[in-house]
């Protein structure tokens, strides 16, 4: 296995000041990811740039869901729910700490019609690949009495940073440079190549890479980027705000994840059980800011309201923790909740924006890019079945040593808010586990 520490880190910025490469990524989210992934294997110089760790934006502030998107069928949007499945079916059946997960949907009398889930359910189960006739369950004291009962269908779970993570260190074992804490601040155009300025937060010193593309994968600041690059594109470019909160699961104890409307606005919402919590949400808010990713109180309020049909004693005392993703969207609707989910590619020369996108989705993402790059060089790539995903995590004692020297976690908030996601899955948010993260620290630097 080979070794991506940050001692590694250090080497590898020092090569890139002054190097060449044939593409500069912007983005270390599930996108950059997943391109670098596919371009590295491919034989692609590639070198990716991340402002703040790995996976630390958008790509660890997701519900957790590798799914279709159910309530896409309402807008119509066949294509893209088949092609989410297609990619959760591969997700689920290729990459390690993947897993299905149940779902019920919960049925009152100012809930869904039992016909309309009964259509969308039949329909999201024959897209995905299966001929199931969804079966209506009569409540029997489950669930609060307003529900009548519940229809259940099956989706996808998996770390949304872990696999960023995965994806980051299968492109390094490739041969991508990819760093985290270093910041793109701006790009001049060099002749036929590009001669962009990277700071490094950690070294505290700028360098400079040459060029032949870029990409833009930087998710809620992609516009940001574009403007930096003079490719703005005339797209509708939006920002919407998912929050979520985490309870202790013995707030009320299950193994399905539960799928109900909210009273407030009708808005689908979700209680998945992960690790020892609950995480409910989510909200769709739009915002301004692509770095606001504070959880505002009337979205903890908008929520606990919400989950109260479900768990009526839920209140602000049993909140674990929050936190909140920031969606890049496309469209022109007010409603966030009417826009589709699906990304936008735009060429400008050399310059590639990547706008939008799912956390499931990636590999479509990854691979449509992947073309534009063989046309542009002029080379035939293997895209068929592609990001694959190589590294394994070892299966050690020193679980948290693996992760400094295979997965470049550099401080101790890289493992216990994203590698190991302890802050969000445990009770007490990971402050078991800090003497031993800060342990592996110090071993490593012996």
């Amino acid at each position: 296995m080979k070794e991506f520490s940050y001692i590694i880190r250090e080497k590898d910025i020092d090569q890139a000041d002054g190097g060449f490469y044939d593409v500069l990524i912007i983005g270390g989210g599930i996108t950059g990811a997943g391109i670098a992934n596919i371009l590295s294997k491919n034989g692609i110089s590639a070198i990716l740039v991340e402002k703040s760790d790995f996976g630390s934006g958008t790509s660890q502030g997701s519900s957790k869901l590798i799914h279709g998107g159910l309530r896409y069928l309402q807008e119509r949007e066949f294509r893209l729910v088949r092609e989410l499945l297609k990619e959760r079916n591969y997700i689920l059946s290729n990459v390690r700490d993947s897993k299905k997960i149940k779902f019920n949907i919960l049925i009152g009398e100012s809930t869904w019609k039992r016909s309309t889930i009964r259509t969308g359910l039949f329909l999201y189960n024959l897209l995905g690949g299966k001929l199931k006739i969804p079966k209506f369950h009569e409540n029997g004291g489950k669930y609060p009495s307003d529900f009548k009962g519940y229809f259940e269908y099956e989706d996808g779970w998996c770390d949304d940073s872990r696999l960023v993570i995965y994806n980051i260190v299968t492109a390094h074992e490739n041969g991508a440079i990819c760093m985290n804490y270093s910041e793109f601040k701006s790009v001049e155009k060099a002749g036929e190549h590009y001669l962009s300025s990277i700071y490094d937060s950690i070294g505290k010193r700028s360098i400079r890479v040459r060029s032949r593309m870029i990409i833009n994968c930087a998710g809620p600041w992609a516009e940001t980027i574009a403007k930096m690059t003079n490719t703005e594109s005339s797209l509708p470019f939006k920002l919407s705000k998912g929050v979520h909160i985490a309870v202790s699961r013995s707030k009320f104890p299950m193994d399905s994840g539960i799928a109900f409307m909210s009273q407030i606005d009708r808005r689908q919402m979700f209680i998945i059980p992960a690790g020892e919590v609950l995480i409910i949400g989510t909200t769709d808010n739009l915002v301004e800011n692509p770095n606001d990713f504070e959880p505002s109180m009337d979205d903890i309020d908008y929520i606990i309201r919400s989950a109260k049909q479900v768990i009526p004693d839920l209140d602000q005392k049993d909140i674990l923790t929050s936190y909140a993703g920031i969606r890049p969207l496309i469209g022109d609707a007010d409603d966030p909740g009417k826009i589709p989910r699906d990304f936008v590619i735009k060429t400008d020369g050399y310059v590639i924006n990547v706008f939008g996108g799912k956390l499931t989705n990636y590999r479509a993402a990854s691979r449509k890019v992947a073309k534009i790059v063989s046309m542009k060089f002029g080379l035939r790539f293997h895209i068929k079945g592609m990001p694959e995903i190589s590294y394994q995590r070892p299966e050690s004692a020193e679980r948290f040593v693996n992760e400094i020297r295979y997965e470049c976690a550099v401080f101790p908030e890289d493992i216990l808010r994203r590698r190991e996601a302890f802050r969000i899955y445990r009770e007490d948010l990971g402050k078991s586990e800090e003497k031993a993260v800060n342990s592996a620290f110090r071993e490593i630097k012996k």
